[in-house]
């Protein structure tokens, strides 16, 4: 048995940065679609922007690229992808099935909670509609998705949807810029909340399924048109 001077230290955790806290705000940003698919993201331009220097810049950008969620376009520049064909497949494939796992576990949680403040955040986005505000609408879409997936006490699940949206809130900016949100107001938000109101848990789940693929359908079709 050691003594007590030979004692293993306990783990240290590393701080959080600059760089980490520059990674955070710029995932924040990514998620409400502040930046369009392909734009180029200038490491200078982000120091001067979030008011950091050079450094934790390039180190915040760097990380996300090792992410994923941003891309090498050459060896010097860093950009937002879009969604190419084989991205939105993936898309396709990963999102309805990760989220509506979500979607279920969160619904016992929501029932009980009830649907009081789901109801107050598509009401803000039925606002936006009316304003036909694509930013407002992309922020509101992610605020009313993630109201569920945060209460389905899934850590990992909820890692890998936080992931498949940073590729993905970028072209949905897109689309409601070259369509208008008002085009898109016929989702299934309200599908999900009579389903919720309802005690209904399957429906619930499709509810959600249904407008994460509608989602993915205009953006497949804004590429056709592109």
């Amino acid at each position: 048995m050691p003594s007590p001077e030979n004692k293993p230290s306990p783990p240290r955790f590393r701080p959080s940065t600059i760089a980490d806290d520059l990674r955070a705000r710029l995932r924040g940003s990514l998620f409400t679609g502040a930046y369009e698919p392909g734009a180029a993201i200038s490491i200078r331009r982000i120091a001067a922007e979030f008011g950091v220097s050079v450094i934790p810049a390039r180190d915040a950008l760097r990380a996300l690229v090792a992410e994923g969620v941003l891309i090498f376009r050459d060896s010097r520049t860093i950009a937002v992808p879009g969604l190419d064909p084989a991205r939105l497949d993936d898309m396709r494939f990963l999102r309805p099935s990760i989220e509506g796992e979500l979607a279920r576990r969160a619904f016992p949680a929501l029932v009980v909670e009830g649907a009081e403040r789901l109801g107050e955040i598509d009401a803000a986005l039925d606002a936006a509609i009316a304003a036909n505000d694509p930013a407002a609408y992309v922020r509101g879409n992610h605020a009313f998705h993630f109201h569920i997936y945060q209460r389905a006490a899934s850590p990992v699940l909820l890692h890998f949807t936080e992931t498949l949206w940073l590729q993905y809130a970028p072209s949905m900016r897109l689309v409601c810029q070259l369509y208008g949100a008002s085009e898109i107001k016929h989702d299934f938000h309200r599908a999900a909340l009579t389903a919720l109101a309802g005690r209904r848990q399957e429906a619930f789940v499709e509810a959600i399924r249904n407008d994460i693929r509608q989602g993915l359908d205009f953006i497949a079709s804004a590429a056709l048109h592109a």
